[in-house]
């Protein structure tokens, strides 16, 4: 826990508020993504717009537990992996069986990450043909490792934020385009898409949808990492049971919630006009991305409301979004592995310069593991990042009932509002028969 050398009282006002997040923008450059590029047009042009309800509620169901894994950090310092680890029951190498389970989880969504590795080298070798498909990928993992080496968080929160507040706005005004072309959206189709129907057909890509927008489980497990880069916990500083204290918690917990908030709002925001996009455009055409040119395909919902031209600014904020991805999830899963390690006694990850050596080498090892498989298995990415963001929509389940305990557990002057307690046991149910119906289908159709 900090000294109390870094203690110092939270911004008053929305504007002050504003102006210290960070840690939600980053997880953004995270969340803003494949999914929403990818997984939510696929499901617009599976479905057409039935499914609007299920975009919506994936996109800000995660919010309370984005905001309970987060008061975990500040109130205790603590990593993802950390909090977990208080979970009772079977142990290995002295860390919880949740821990090792959330771990495990969080690797096998590699396979998304292999997939948008993949994605993006179809996307640059459609526009430069003259150099192959793989050797996009090698140069891309040689971008991302060459970013990383460098280790400054306020470089990449910068980064990240310019990489999604770009692409944010052409799709928004794509969106907007739309209404004066053939494939303009009504009322009806908007109204269509809450009646709750579940589609039978989609279920795959629906489950697929949930573990890609809003707050994802991995981008959930990132959050405290990028809460303590950023220095939160040590602003508060530990509980000494004064009224000093109380306040500092109280106002940092209130920049949290903003900051977690405006995570979501860009989240939110961003899918429903991708997949509005994609049921107005791709599904009336009849297109249903796959392949290495997924992102080729997927550019129809630019072209066919904003013209030809503008399939080079999609080409530049797909890049832009898909990288941003590959770059923030490469970042924390460093940091997430070298904790890991270092919390089961590895010898080499046992000292905390240790760790902080680690972390930056795997920062470079897992994008070269992506890179192999990519290689090996080059023309089937797309079905990489389905298969990744399933895996990421189930471990949101340990993850969501390790917090809701974690939560319960706290004292009465540490612990949620009975109202955000509430919300948040509501949150964990809706996911889980979300989860549920969506394997069912799966399995059954």
């Amino acid at each position: 826990m900090d000294d109390g050398i870094n203690q110092r009282p939270a911004p008053t006002g929305i504007l002050g508020k504003l102006r210290n997040i960070g840690p939600g923008v980053v997880v953004s450059g995270s969340v803003v993504g494949s999914g929403e590029l990818l997984v939510t047009t696929r499901m617009g042009a599976e479905v057409g717009f039935i499914f609007l309800w299920g975009v919506i509620f994936a996109s800000v169901i995660k919010y309370f537990i984005q905001l309970e894994l987060g008061r975990q950090c500040l109130l205790n310092g603590e990593t993802t992996v950390a909090s977990l680890n208080r979970i009772p029951g079977f142990r290995i190498r002295g860390v919880s069986w949740l821990a090792w389970l959330c771990v495990i989880g969080y690797a096998s969504v590699f396979i998304s990450l292999i997939g948008i590795l993949g994605s993006i080298g179809g996307l640059l070798s459609s526009v430069f043909s003259s150099v192959p498909y793989q050797l996009w990928c090698v140069i891309v993992f040689v971008l991302v490792a060459a970013l990383l080496w460098r280790g400054i968080y306020e470089e990449l929160e910068k980064m990240v934020t310019i990489l999604v507040a770009f692409f944010s706005l052409v799709v928004i005004g794509s969106l907007i385009f739309l209404q004066d072309t053939s494939y303009a959206f009504s009322s009806i189709d908007l109204a269509s898409g809450f009646t709750f129907e579940m589609p039978k057909q989609g279920a795959f890509v629906a489950l697929a949808l949930m573990g890609s927008v809003g707050a994802t489980a991995v981008e959930l497990f990132m959050y405290p990492y990028w809460l303590r880069e950023k220095g939160y916990p040590g602003f508060i500083g530990p509980n000494d049971g004064t009224p000093e204290w109380k306040e500092r918690y109280r106002g940092w917990m209130q920049v949290l919630a903003t900051d977690a908030g405006v995570c979501t709002a860009i989240a939110l925001i961003i899918t429903c006009a991708y997949y509005i996009l994609g049921a107005s455009v791709l599904s009336r055409l009849e297109v249903i991305p796959s392949g290495v040119g997924v992102v080729d395909q997927v550019s129809l919902i630019f072209t066919k409301t904003l013209g030809p031209a503008a399939k080079g600014i999609f080409m530049v904020g797909a890049f832009c979004t898909l990288f941003s991805t590959l770059l923030v999830f490469a970042a924390s899963s460093g940091r997430i592995g070298a904790d890991f390690l270092h919390m089961i006694g590895v010898d080499f990850a046992k000292k905390e310069e240790d760790c902080k050596k680690l972390s930056r080498t795997l920062q470079t090892a897992f994008p070269a593991f992506w890179l192999l498989v990519i290689l090996i298995w080059s023309q089937t990415p797309f079905f990489f990042v389905l298969l990744g963001q399933n895996s990421n929509s189930l471990l949101l389940l340990p993850i969501a009932y390790g917090v809701l305990y974690l939560a319960m557990r706290e004292t009465k002057d540490r612990r949620m509002s009975p109202l955000v307690g509430l919300a948040l046991v509501v949150t964990v149910l809706a996911i889980t028969i979300f989860t549920f119906v969506n394997l069912y289908h799966s399995w059954t159709s």
